[in-house]
């Protein structure tokens, strides 16, 4: 999402699950709690494309592995593995682990849980399993299993593939592919498991249980004493929907809060707070505005990339972010060795956003306004109805009529939004939408095809596809080394610049504060803020 919604895509090369890795943690008796305000709350657990949902997610349910910010893959609750020596067949065997009503964490579960993701009818598309040998004619409902997953004994399961995958560890076992506890699933109706009570009842392996759902109010978090990486030092964190950011900064002050975002012109005077910290982290969101891609005007290159020059960016970093952020022009984290640093952006131009699309057709109208075959140049560009949304959608709204361009403001809740709007059934209604992507909370080739890959859920709402991207993709899961995937998604990166299926606009920098009796671990970014509630703790 998964963006701020995410998509979750929900996406882990420096996914911070790496402060708990391999090692349990030690088991005081938790006390205290903390209530964090959240911008918004996923709408459902299972199949949720919200970056929240993800965070939610987590805090009750665990994966096999990860990998850490060194790039090196960690177990979780799977403790080792083998892969054999065509690289074809992995062999994981799972730790003593227990979902939170007690019952074992099998090798059952884990085959369940990975053909639940590739169910036909599960909402979010698990490209990264379609490696699996079977688990195409499985999602295609050709087959009642997966073949290539077997179970070999109670805590040992082994993948086949279909062909040599290097980093095959690195996609399947990270966020979003959760084990899910098949005593609590087997049997569902996929067809409406969004309705399924698992959502709002969740049993998870994870560190926390889901104790109480208020909707469109909080959701509250008990620390679950039978964790296998040990008990979380406070008993209870509470997430509590706080959208105004006004309203955060007021109860953040007045002692209502023990976390919650801040704005960057409060972001110096939160500094001089006596009873707060504050946390400056790289930014995970990336925001960005993307088109529907069949539409007479939007499917031409020339009007997209005249898009990104009539959008003055570092204007949008100054403005809304007091400079605490940065102009983006990859949809890659910044952080990650897979990052294309050198790679150049299109600049603020209004002159040649103009020529641009003077080629594609476009000519003035009356009062200025561009037509093109007696057709004006307008379009209605829906967004969240959140105030960092609102406010970029007023600038990118300014620097369109500049050239020519009008767009017609819709903002919409986010139950709606995500509910009704973004949804593939309904991509022929899209005209111009403004979302977030959120980086971090799944590998980089998860959140690529999610993104971008013509058959992922995102390019299906807004009908883009290109073949060349398709291709790299397809080629870097067969990578053999860091060097030639690092070399694929540099050119992927720079593809993704040439075509414009979105445009991004900026990063914003995280901006926190938090209560000094809040004792949190170092912390670099929003998915490890979240990842490491395990090892908060409250000092009186």
């Amino acid at each position: 999402m998964k963006n701020r919604t995410g998509l979750i895509s929900l996406t882990v090369a420096l996914l911070t699950l790496t402060a708990l890795a391999g090692t349990a943690l030690p088991a005081p008796s938790a006390q205290g709690q903390a209530v964090i305000a959240m911008w918004g709350l996923p709408t459902r657990i299972i199949g949720s494309v919200e970056a929240v949902g993800g965070y939610v997610f987590a805090m009750i349910h665990d994966v096999l592995a990860v990998t850490d910010p060194a790039g090196q893959t960690q177990g979780r609750l799977a403790e080792r593995w083998e892969r054999s020596a065509d690289g074809k067949t992995w062999t994981l065997h799972l730790r003593d682990a227990k979902f939170q009503d007690g019952q074992p964490v099998t090798a059952e579960d884990v085959k369940f849980s990975y053909e639940f993701y590739l169910h036909p009818r599960y909402p979010v598309a698990g490209a990264p399993l379609l490696e699996i040998e079977g688990a195409r004619a499985f999602k295609e409902g050709k087959a009642t299993q997966v073949s290539g997953i077997q179970v070999v004994g109670p805590r040992t399961v082994r993948f086949i593939l279909t062909r040599r995958f290097a980093f095959f560890l690195d996609q399947i076992t990270a966020p979003p592919y959760y084990i899910m506890p098949k005593h609590a699933l087997a049997g569902a109706d996929m067809a409406r498991i969004v309705e399924h009570p698992y959502n709002r009842r969740p049993i998870g392996a994870g560190p926390f249980r889901l104790t109480d759902w208020r909707e469109r109010e909080s959701i509250t978090f008990t620390a679950f004493p039978g964790y296998w990486g040990g008990r979380p030092n406070l008993e209870r964190i509470v997430l509590r929907l706080v959208p105004e950011p006004a309203t955060v900064m007021a109860d953040l002050r007045a002692g209502n809060l023990d976390a919650g975002q801040i704005l960057p012109d409060e972001f110096e005077a939160f500094q001089r707070e006596r009873n707060l910290q504050t946390l400056r982290m790289p930014g995970d969101v990336s925001f960005w505005f993307s088109f529907n891609h069949r539409h007479p005007f939007t499917s031409d290159v020339r009007v997209r990339r005249a898009f990104y020059h009539a959008v003055d960016r570092e204007a949008m970093v100054r403005v809304l972010q007091k400079g605490y952020g940065r102009v983006v022009n990859s949809p890659i984290h910044p952080s990650l060795w897979q990052h294309n640093a050198q790679i150049k952006g299109p600049t603020y131009d209004p002159e040649r956003a103009r020529a641009l699309l003077r080629e594609a057709g476009f000519a003035p109208g009356p009062g200025g306004a561009l037509q093109r075959d007696g057709r004006p140049f307008r379009a209605r560009y829906t967004f969240l109805s959140e105030k960092r949304y609102q406010d970029q959608a007023l600038m990118i709204q300014q620097f369109f009529r500049q050239v020519g361009i009008e767009l017609a403001l819709e903002p919409l809740e986010r139950g709606d939004f995500f509910g009704r709007f973004w949804q593939v059934r309904n991509s022929d209604n899209v005209e111009m939408v403004g979302l977030a992507w959120f980086n971090l909370l799944s590998p980089v080739q998860t959140e690529f095809e999610f993104n971008f890959k013509s058959t992922a859920t995102t390019p299906r709402i807004v009908q883009y596809q290109n073949r060349e991207i398709d291709a790299l993709l397809d080629q870097a899961a067969t990578a053999t080394d860091r060097g030639a995937l690092r070399a694929i998604y540099f050119r992927a990166q720079e593809v993704v610049l040439q075509d414009v299926p979105r445009v991004m606009t900026f990063r914003p920098d995280e901006l926190w504060a938090v209560k000094r009796t809040l004792v949190l671990p170092k912390v670099n970014s929003l998915a490890e803020f979240f990842r490491s509630t395990p090892r908060w703790q409250v000092n009186r």
